[in-house]
């Protein structure tokens, strides 16, 4: 028995040893929510930044046999990269820039009106000052034959400068229907190029050699080429380029107004969807506007036309015209909203210049007779006391004043483009 009560006793004591050895039990309730993490707002996606380019817009290049003279270097070469001194900046600066060229570019026997043959060193100066593309169609592309508008073409092309206007072969112009596509900054620009006439020199051994705008371009030029502008139009707008841009050779000399044929000519391309409309060839500038056109879709878009420029290279007397030696550079500044995939003129402007003839205005002790001057910078330069070494007199300042209201009162003097 007490054996037995022993091993009772050990029994128990080893079933409270157990008891004791165990974890405690919790009553049964709902166990505790760890914290809900705080979600991270999510990074917003940064607006996506437009794509923006700068075009500069200059005028016409007539190279009077004066210039070719004086631009002659010790060597016997060509360089015309002085004229530009003073307002070289606005071609560079910008991400495309563009001029007229009348002429052809010939080996030797360099002359001037009536037929413009220059040497080859101004095309190597224009690449040198800044500028990208040369429109070749004007009256005096034929100025050196169907062997002068090839020629001109390879030397432009040696020179690194686009061309658009002329062609050396049929299969040449066929090959992009005298649409050339420039790519500023991402945004594609297709230019067309056109002229009135060739004055005179008929282009039936070479039909393709110049874009012609009219198709009785040796006597009334009142026979517009629609089925040639609206055939190169659509080619155009098959390439799906961002705006497209004619350059005119047009009007009717020494008149600084527009006349109702450009007029007529412009509502017709900017209603078959073209954006920029750069006119040359009077010699004088004429209006430049914004405006607000509908397009054949049906859609409201801002518009610019400058009607001509002037001269921006030319040896020419106010006794033609008194705005002969007047001319602007226009400034257009491009934006492209990427998402939604439209592109506007958010600026246009003009920079008023002039062509200095030191002779002409009697100046002396400039060491150069014909320099292209920005009208602004030079009448801010005497204002603050910088004559230019003695050239920037009070009678050129006031001439270049003068000038400058001329401009005034035939381009404007403010230019608005939707932003």
């Amino acid at each position: 028995m007490k054996k037995i009560l022993t091993g009772l006793l050990v029994l128990l004591a080893l079933l409270l040893c157990a008891l004791c050895l165990s974890p405690k039990m919790a009553p049964e309730t709902e166990a505790a929510s760890p914290p809900a993490e705080t979600a991270a707002a999510p990074t917003p996606t940064p607006a996506p930044t437009p794509l923006r380019a700068s075009i500069t817009v200059a005028g016409d290049l007539v190279l009077h046999t004066s210039i070719v003279n004086q631009c002659r270097t010790a060597d016997g070469g060509y360089d015309f990269t002085p004229l530009f001194e003073d307002v070289s900046h606005y071609v560079s600066d910008a991400d495309l820039a563009l001029c007229c060229f009348e002429g052809a570019f010939v080996k030797s026997n360099y002359q001037g009106y009536p037929l413009f043959l220059v040497p080859d060193g101004l095309a190597a100066s224009l690449r040198t000052v800044g500028f990208d593309l040369v429109a070749t169609a004007s009256n005096h592309a034929m100025d050196g034959g169907k062997a002068g508008v090839a020629r001109t073409l390879d030397v432009l092309d040696k020179a690194g400068l686009d061309h658009v206007g002329t062609y050396r072969t049929q299969a040449e112009r066929d090959a992009d229907h005298g649409v050339v596509v420039e790519d500023v900054n991402g945004i594609r620009i297709a230019f067309l190029d056109y002229t009135y006439g060739t004055n005179g020199i008929p282009t039936t051994n070479a039909p393709y050699a110049v874009n012609l705008l009219y198709t009785d371009y040796m006597t009334s030029f009142s026979k517009v080429d629609y089925g040639l502008l609206d055939a190169d139009l659509a080619y155009a707008k098959s390439l799906k380029p961002d705006l497209i841009a004619v350059i005119a050779h047009w009007g009717t000399e020494y008149i600084p107004a527009k006349q109702p044929a450009q007029e007529a000519l412009a509502k017709y391309w900017f209603s078959h969807g073209v954006d920029l409309v750069l006119g040359g060839h009077p010699h004088v500038p004429e209006p430049m506007e914004t405006v607000t056109v509908t397009d054949e879709n049906g859609n409201e878009k801002t518009g610019f036309i400058c009607y001509c420029l002037g001269n921006l290279l030319a040896n020419m007397k106010e006794t033609d015209h008194k705005y002969c030696t007047l001319t602007a550079m226009v400034q257009l500044e491009i934006a492209k909203d990427t998402v939604a995939g439209k592109t506007t003129l958010e600026k246009a402007s003009y920079v008023p210049m002039a062509l200095i003839d030191t002779q002409d205005l009697g100046i002396t002790g400039a060491g150069w007779r014909f320099r292209v001057w920005d009208l602004n910078a030079a009448i801010a330069d005497y204002e603050a006391g910088d004559d230019r070494g003695g050239i920037l007199t009070e009678k050129l300042y006031n001439t270049l004043k003068g000038y400058r209201a001329d401009l005034e009162q035939v381009c404007g003097t403010k230019l608005e483009a939707d932003s």
